[in-house]
């Protein structure tokens, strides 16, 4: 192929000027003939063939000159057919060729050489015509029959298909949106990353219809082809979103319970600290309009417009309990054992000096069964002292009951026991007089008198 990146041509007797492109040819032969024209230089040899050159064209350099917009630049042209494209410099279609057999190698996966009947000829054209070696490269890809143009639709840095036009593309889209739309949406709008491009494909690939790509959009990626990467932004995103990520603001009216409000009242029919329903309220019920807004079918976010009751809802009366010590005691408690009270609670005289009794002594025979006064969990149960073998149990609510002297455990320490469940046999282990049971009430780690707690003695 013959080079034409530079020219060369005479401006005088014994003058060579050589020019770096055919912008400046273009330029300098104007200026020639303009010089020839008002009688300051004759018209050079080269300068006629140059003129011969711009007549072929259609244009002289006087009229070239005229018409600003103009240049000398390169042809491009495939088999006789009107010029494909109009360059610079001849070494871009070099480049073009180049890109273009890499580009068709890499989709075709094989090696592919450029054979079209192409040819490259000196020409004027208008500036505006011009095109950079990228540009002439996509217009060569235009004729490779081996391929053909395509537009990708990329979701979240995803290619999710291929379409013949761009309006199949956002035909697609629109019918995506339109699958997420009820009755009762106000807008929808896509949150996804999009790009639509176009690129090449081997010629006989298939390509996606519009109903075909809005599929491929709203399908949860493990029924996709492709492992999808790159999934809703959401706050939580999920596993199963689909590919395209569609939010929608539905306007939804409902029904709503309201909770019923909570009275407490204070009784002594229970324990301080102990709290029970007296009476149960009712709900009531409102009606709510609120602006919900969903991505990919979640809520992410609601708005109030509107609530109004339909039904006042009634109060739930809470007890809390004010009852402390024996008065808090009275009907929790049982008789631990049978038998005759040899000592009660309070101060009495014993082994020769005056102390405070803790308890109520109840005696009898040795080995009398003795139970748990209420239910709780064993504590303790092992030899305590003067208390001989002692068992302890935990009622909860701050009661503690104690049973002392025992001959014999059947309950061991962390059992759970029943109220009236033998935890114990009698004795007179420890410092004791005699075979008895000594019983103790605890609230908050202060003995009461355990007569208080128990019902009277029929």
């Amino acid at each position: 192929m013959d080079q034409h990146n530079t020219s060369r041509f005479s401006t005088g007797p014994g003058r060579q000027e050589e020019l770096s492109a055919p912008e400046e040819f273009f330029c300098q032969l104007s200026d020639l003939e303009r010089e020839a024209r008002e009688g300051r230089r004759p018209v050079p040899k080269r300068m006629a063939m140059a003129a011969a050159l711009l007549a072929l064209t259609g244009l002289t350099a006087a009229g070239a000159v005229m018409v600003s917009t103009c240049t000398l630049c390169y042809a491009v042209s495939a088999d006789g057919a009107p010029p494909l494209a109009y360059v610079r410099r001849e070494e871009a279609y070099d480049q073009a060729v180049c890109q273009v057999e890499e580009q068709v190698s890499a989709i075709l996966d094989t090696d592919y050489a450029y054979a079209n009947n192409t040819r490259v000829a000196l020409t004027i054209a208008p500036r505006e015509q011009l095109q950079t070696p990228d540009q002439l490269t996509e217009s060569l890809m235009e004729t490779v029959d081996q391929v053909r143009e395509v537009w990708v639709l990329t979701v979240d840095g995803v290619a999710a298909g291929a379409c013949d036009s761009e309006e199949v593309i956002n035909e697609a889209l629109a019918l995506a949106k339109a699958a997420c739309t009820t009755e009762h949406t106000r807008s929808v709008s896509l949150v996804s990353n999009l790009i639509i491009s176009a690129d090449y494909l081997p010629a006989d690939a298939n390509t996606l219809s519009a109903e075909a790509l809005a599929e491929v959009l709203l399908r949860p990626p493990e029924e996709q082809e492709e492992d999808a990467a790159v999934f809703a932004s959401l706050d939580q995103p999920r596993e199963d979103a689909p590919l395209l990520v569609v939010e929608t603001v539905e306007e939804l009216t409902y029904t709503q319970a309201i909770p019923s409000p909570v009275q407490e009242q204070e009784t002594a029919d229970l324990i301080l600290g102990q709290t029970a329903t007296l009476t149960a309220g009712t709900e009531g019920l409102e009606s709510r309009t609120d602006l919900v807004t969903y991505r990919c079918g979640v809520e992410v976010a609601r708005e109030n417009l509107s609530a109004y009751t339909l039904t006042e809802p009634t109060p739930t009366i809470v007890g809390v309990g004010t009852a402390q010590g024996a008065e808090a005691a009275q009907g929790r408690f049982l008789w631990p054992t049978a038998g005759k009270i040899t000592s009660p609670f309070g101060a009495r005289y014993i082994f020769g000096s005056t102390s405070f009794h803790t308890g109520t002594d109840i005696a009898n025979a040795s080995g009398t069964p003795i139970s748990a006064a209420a239910g709780g969990t064993v504590i303790f149960a092992g030899p305590k002292g003067s208390y001989g073998n002692l068992i302890k149990i935990d009622h909860g609510n701050g009661f503690i009951t104690c049973y002392a002297h025992c001959s014999q455990f059947v309950a061991a320490q962390g059992d759970w026991v029943d109220q009236g469940q033998t935890i114990a046999l009698m004795g007179s282990t420890g410092r004791s007089t005699g075979p008895h049971c000594h019983f103790e009430v605890r609230w908050q780690e202060e003995p009461i008198d355990p007569e208080l707690c128990l019902p009277p003695l029929s």
